[in-house]
């Protein structure tokens, strides 16, 4: 891993930890304050707008950086043009949402509250647009303080609403007012920015270009969102408020893991652009991809040994029956992590077809193993489900990537797989047996560090000067 790189990740990663764990902050007050009910619809209603928000996004983020790295369009006009895209799929998206939630039988009880979620969906967009237009830009330092802004905002409201009323709805408004304030922000840093080139065109003829770029990465976009979160709509529908909240607890740190993948992907994804365009190679995902997967092995260890305390730490003792899923989850990340570099290749090569037909792929199986399961095995299906649909979306991303002949294998390939043999025995082990199989555990997790293909020269090599301008801010998943 060139040295470069890895500081960019590193930086863009302490930004993204400080954005992303102030989010996770506010879910644990959450969890902390709020009975398991009501903390379950608030997840509930999270889970509903980031599915649809993902669809009222007509897949702008990614088209936004690819069009910024590649022709440096990013001036105010550019900026607005990409609020009006967005608004054309806000109403459709909006009345989707609502019949979604009265054809489940919940339109009574979320009706006020799905208003704010489109509220949010506005607000929240317009923020993201601004944020993306600076990673393509390579400016990582406005990307951390719009997304800083938004998250301490959102924290701070909500700790207010957690000292109080506890109520559902507030809850929900102060994440709105997070996303005001981080928008406002955000227009205010892209205005203060002096960029030489001149911007060209029109807004409306800005918005047609956007929106013509957006066709299959938004459907893609929106499929693979759902896949992400439709465990927790079938829960709530299936089960109850407090089986959303048992699996949506521990579900949050397996989204603090992406912070470093993201950031890695982000380092690499404009050069990874601008290479596309010129039919080059790079070998930046094949060494990424590797990376990317002892880090994995390291979580999942980490995770597995310290669950009881992390579960007792963050959401307390009425979340002990979350220890086992978070056991569970955490095997996410190995499939997880490997997928980011291989959509970060499928959007640099603008095969948005791809995006849709392996996230559809993904949705099915997720669907389905969650109907047959949840009724039978409840929270605990969900976990392992996730798992499985992750592998089934790796399985259709390295099927998709053949076709154009990219990379789709890290590098020690070979290696990994004994890797993740010797680290699967070690969890099995640890969870499992008793003490007296402790030293086999400890045993295998030694033959696997010492099989872990980690070099001293990943952090010695040379950066080509392409590489070092080729840095940008961290990819932004909404919370």
């Amino acid at each position: 891993m060139n040295t470069a790189v890895l500081k960019g990740s590193f930086t863009l990663g302490a930004a993204d930890f400080g954005r992303k764990g102030l989010l996770a902050v506010t879910v644990l007050l959450c969890a902390r304050f709020l009975q398991p009910r009501t903390f379950g619809d608030y997840i509930f209603l999270l889970s509903f707008y980031q599915i649809f928000a993902v669809l009222a996004g007509a897949g702008l983020p990614s088209s936004l950086l690819r069009a910024v790295a590649r022709s440096k369009r990013s001036g105010m006009r550019f900026a607005f043009a990409s609020v009006f895209a967005r608004l054309v799929y806000i109403l459709p998206a909006s009345a989707l949402m609502y019949v979604v939630v009265w054809l489940m039988g919940f339109s009574a009880q979320y009706f006020l509250a799905l208003g704010l979620l489109v509220l949010m969906m506005v607000v929240r967009g317009a923020a993201e647009n601004v944020t993306f237009i600076f990673q393509g830009r390579e400016d990582q330092i406005s990307c951390a303080k719009v997304g800083v802004s938004q998250s301490a905002v959102t924290l701070l409201a909500t700790l207010a609403v957690c000292l109080t009323s506890k109520d559902l709805l507030p809850l929900i408004g102060a994440h709105v007012l997070g996303g005001l304030a981080s928008a406002t922000y955000g227009f205010v840093l892209l205005r203060s920015k002096s960029f030489q080139r001149p911007e060209s065109g029109t807004i409306f003829s800005e918005t047609r270009s956007l929106l013509k770029e957006s066709h299959w990465l938004n459907a893609g976009a929106f499929i693979a969102s759902t896949y992400n979160r439709i465990d927790v709509l079938l829960l709530r529908r299936l089960l109850t408020s407090e089986a959303v909240a048992v699996y949506a607890a521990p579900y949050r740190i397996l989204d603090l893991t992406q912070i470093l993948p993201s950031s890695l992907i982000a380092t690499i994804l404009p050069s990874l652009c601008r290479k596309g365009e010129e039919n080059s190679g790079i070998t930046h995902p094949q060494t990424a991809m590797r990376f990317l997967m002892v880090t994995a092995f390291c979580l999942v260890v980490a995770v597995t040994v310290t669950a009881p305390w992390i579960t007792y730490l963050l959401f307390g003792s009425k979340y002990q029956r979350s220890i086992p899923v978070i056991q569970i989850l955490i095997w996410a990340t190995v499939p997880m992590f490997w997928n980011l570099v291989l959509n970060a290749q499928l959007i640099a090569q603008s095969f948005d077809r791809a995006i849709l037909y392996a996230a559809s792929i993904a949705l099915a199986v997720n669907v389905g193993l969650n109907l047959l399961l949840i009724p039978r095995f409840g929270y605990m299906a969900c976990a392992a489900v996730t798992v499985v649909t992750e592998f089934a979306l790796l399985g259709a991303n390295v099927y998709f990537l053949s076709k154009i002949h990219a990379s789709v294998l890290p590098e020690h390939f070979g290696r990994l797989v004994i890797v993740a043999a010797l680290i699967a025995s070690f969890c099995l082990c640890w969870c499992l047996t008793g003490v007296r199989y402790l030293p086999a555990a400890a045993g295998l997790l030694l033959f696997g560090a010492l099989s872990a293909p980690v070099f001293r020269g990943d952090f010695a090599r040379s950066v080509p000067a392409t590489a070092t301008s080729a840095m940008t801010g961290s990819i932004q998943n909404n919370a």
